[in-house]
């Protein structure tokens, strides 16, 4: 039977052979080949620089699980090289010393947000300045008048509908010759409107010591039933209200003719053009319908209807007219 040093020889020889003495550099590698990763890099830093072999084993080690391959893809050269760690001879780490490449960088960076600092407050310095001037030369220009001057209130009640209300840049006085005298553009918008026989008589004084003018027009239609033209005195008064250079309070009757149901209303139109501080006039336009014979409802309805439409196609068409000659000017 066999001795039981014999069994153990037997079953363990193997690792008997293993754990005989060898030499110094064999027992070196056997304990490195069965340290950790972390005993390896430690003891790989204290033998001081790796060899050319050794850091590309490293790096392909690195590039064999996915965090060293990210690592490696997202850092650079310069970010490898601040990352390591020096080392004293006494095994003691050196404080970490900021390359000057990295310096300058830095310094370049806070110089650059101190320069868009200065620029900024800069921009917005000379902004509120420039904001100031603008308000003061748009007092200076536009506010030429003083609102205590425009003392002159319309009269009118301005009932009806209203037509119109804007503001042009135009004196009051301008565009009162350019509305109510035998001007040029008045002229000329009839003609383009296709309106005939224009007469437009000067203003005199009525028995009731009113500015007043009458004029009459035939004015083209664009009814698709009935007749194509109608003829149209229009009687202008002044009102008492009104002031030259303030204010311009027009009160205008309009009586129909040539058309049917002409003698069972009148249309009474009213324009207030009136002064600003700027030199501007706002024009506000008014208009009713006033039957003077009762009439069926529908006929009232469709007199109404067609009345207020061509009123407002008017004052439209009036209004850009005024707008392209005050351009002009």
């Amino acid at each position: 039977m066999k001795s039981h040093k014999a069994r153990l020889k037997h079953r363990f020889g193997k690792l008997l052979v293993m754990d005989k003495p060898s030499s110094a550099g064999s027992s070196k590698n056997n304990r490195m080949s069965r340290s950790s990763p972390s005993r390896r890099k430690a003891a790989t830093s204290s033998r001081g620089p790796q060899t050319k072999d050794e850091d590309l084993t490293s790096a392909d080690t690195k590039h064999r699980f996915f965090w060293g391959n990210r690592r490696n893809s997202t850092g650079g050269k310069d970010d490898k090289s601040r990352s390591k760690v020096d080392l004293t001879a006494g095994g003691k780490k050196k404080p970490a010393v900021q390359s000057p490449r990295q310096s300058a960088f830095t310094q370049t960076d806070r110089s650059r947000s101190h320069r868009h600092l200065q620029t900024k407050n800069a921009q917005c310095n000379s902004l509120a300045g420039t904001a100031i001037t603008s308000r003061e030369n748009v007092r200076q220009i536009s506010g030429t008048r003083n609102p205590d001057e425009l003392t002159a209130r319309c009269s009118a009640s301005h009932e009806g509908r209203k037509l119109l209300q804007e503001r042009l840049m135009v004196q009051v006085d301008a565009l009162f010759n350019m509305l109510f005298s035998a001007s040029p553009f008045l002229q000329s918008f009839h003609e383009r409107r296709k309106s005939t026989d224009l007469r437009m008589g000067g203003w005199k004084r009525n028995a009731a010591g009113q500015n007043e003018r009458v004029v009459t027009v035939t004015v083209a239609l664009q009814a698709n039933v009935g007749p194509k033209t109608a003829k149209v005195t229009e009687t202008q008064v002044m009102r008492e209200c009104s002031q030259p250079g303030q204010l311009y309070s027009i009160d205008v009757q309009s009586v129909n003719a040539e058309i049917p149901y002409a003698d069972a209303f009148v249309v009474l139109i009213h324009f207030c053009l009136k002064a600003t501080v700027e030199e501007y006039t706002d024009v506000l336009v008014f208009a009713q319908v006033k039957f003077l014979k009762s009439v069926w409802a529908v006929v009232k309805a469709f007199i109404e209807k067609n009345a207020y439409a061509g009123l407002e196609e008017f004052c439209q068409s009036l209004y850009s007219a005024l707008l392209s000659e005050i351009k002009k000017r």
